[in-house]
């Protein structure tokens, strides 16, 4: 089960669901869906992590971060976004979850995260000296050793009006 926040009228509702299958709800202009993942981005922090995880793990993680990615969607409202969220470095957890769902599902486009991040430092709500190296592609990428935190990925998807 997980527990899911979500403002309504300037309030916060809490909904305990299984995120694979959301409950009908009014649509959501913002939805943050940090989807269970290896963590392959906190092997520094995590060495274990190295112990456990099996190659058998990622395909069942994609189906899952698919899963959740696909039900948030149905919740998106027109104009909404989403940022899709990982701590791997795992191209199946990330990129390839991303690529299914746009294939799939055609009320959605790939914003750039360099745009957002340029709009940001613009507006002084970024400080970090050298955004372009967060972003590869379309996509938010941080890698541990090359910028001062863990491995992280991130996506924003906007539901077409």
């Amino acid at each position: 089960m997980q527990k899911l926040w979500g403002a309504s009228a300037g309030k916060i509702k809490t909904v305990v669901a299984d995120a694979r299958t959301l409950p009908d709800s009014d649509p959501y202009d913002r939805i943050l869906a940090d989807v269970p993942c290896s963590g392959t981005g906190t092997l520094a922090r995590n060495p274990e992590i190295k112990w456990r995880l099996k190659p058998e793990d990622l395909p069942d993680l994609h189906d899952r971060q698919l899963a959740i990615l696909s039900s948030a969607l149905k919740h998106l409202a027109p104009g909404g976004r989403l940022i899709y969220s990982t701590c791997s470095l795992e191209k199946e957890e990330n990129e390839d979850v991303i690529a299914q769902i746009l294939s799939e599902d055609n009320s959605v486009t790939l914003l750039n995260c360099a745009d957002e991040l340029n709009h940001l430092k613009g507006d002084g709500q970024l400080v970090y000296p050298d955004p372009e190296s967060l972003t590869r592609g379309h996509y938010l990428r941080t890698i541990p050793g090359l910028h001062p935190c863990d491995g992280f990925f991130a996506a924003i998807l906007e539901k077409r009006l």
